[in-house]
């Protein structure tokens, strides 16, 4: 009778996941195919960033490797925290007031449109784990297609969340207020159907922002998000010199980002993710969520 038992929650809860996947399909495939959406996208289409950059290691020679790395070692030689503070709006946040403790994010979850083969969340995941880490996946829209909706609940069990990163990976500088609006809410909607409360994260792809969209961030309460730890790791493909640069950069308080490694697209980033835990934890930092570390600022701030 026991057994009969255990094996009858085992199916129930198995077919529980199986329903609420499907529930997902349905409205994964509701918000994507939406009329309004497809002609905002018409009309703005433009080339995708990942399309624009190396998709594998092969695609760029010796040469202009060096070349990308030295110009970005000149670009960011003030340091991109000081840096972030003169471009962008005082609601910007591009690091935290905390000591031992720096946040992890992660752009472009979770795998490309065009991409159904490449998913590598169950892979990060598995590394975040094991290094004793938590992140912030900032999450594109129109690439949860090709991701089940249980690995994102099981990303999220584990401590790690997810944040608004728009629909489509391109600027949104030419959007109206309004196509910008709907199209937030519509990657809001996708995120809410996942196991999380929607939590207040925002990052501009590119980190473009004008006044326009700031405006539509501050009505809907949303903070804005950029790092002061990033090696133009969708540009650069080397994982070594990635993780090199950022554990050079890093300090108390930041929030760094590596793009979301695909099978076929930035797959580099996995090693570059790995061995910056590995360097961070060597270091003694506590890897956190953006959550967890705006938390951790606010009970400093409560005790000072």
């Amino acid at each position: 009778m026991k057994q009969l038992k255990i094996i009858f929650i085992f199916y129930s809860l198995c077919f529980s996941e199986a329903i609420d996947q499907d529930k997902n399909i349905v409205l994964l495939d509701t918000i994507i195919n939406n009329s309004t959406i497809k002609s905002i996208n018409n009309k703005h289409n433009t080339i995708l960033g990942r399309n624009n950059d190396p998709k594998l290691v092969s695609d760029i020679s010796k040469f202009k490797l060096l070349i990308r790395k030295i110009s970005w070692e000149i670009i960011t030689l003030p340091g991109l925290r000081f840096l972030t503070n003169l471009i962008y709006p005082s609601s910007t946040i591009s690091y935290f007031n905390v000591q031992d403790a720096v946040a992890f994010t992660i752009d472009d979850g979770f795998c490309g449109k065009n991409n159904s083969g490449g998913c590598m969340v169950d892979e990060v995941r598995q590394l975040l784990k094991f290094y004793g880490a938590n992140a912030t996946f900032f999450v594109t829209g129109s690439h949860c297609e090709n991701i089940n909706s249980n690995t994102v609940n099981l990303l999220l069990k584990d401590g790690n969340e997810i944040a608004n990163h728009n629909m489509m990976d391109w600027s949104y500088e030419n959007y109206s207020i309004d196509e910008f609006e709907f199209d937030l809410n519509l990657t809001e909607n996708i995120l809410s159907s996942y196991n999380q409360k929607y939590f207040k994260w925002y990052r501009a792809p590119f980190g473009k922002i004008n006044n326009l969209m700031q405006k539509v961030i501050d009505k809907r309460k949303l903070v804005h998000v950029i790092p002061d730890t990033f090696a133009h790791d969708s540009y650069i493909p080397d994982p070594y010199w990635i993780s090199k640069y950022i554990l050079r950069k890093v300090r108390p308080g930041s929030i760094i980002l590596i793009h979301m490694p695909e099978r076929g697209v930035r797959e580099w980033n996995y090693q570059a993710i790995k061995l910056t835990l590995q360097g961070l934890k060597n270091s003694n930092y506590k890897i956190l969520n953006l959550t967890e570390i705006n938390s951790l600022q606010n009970i400093n701030s409560i005790n000072n």
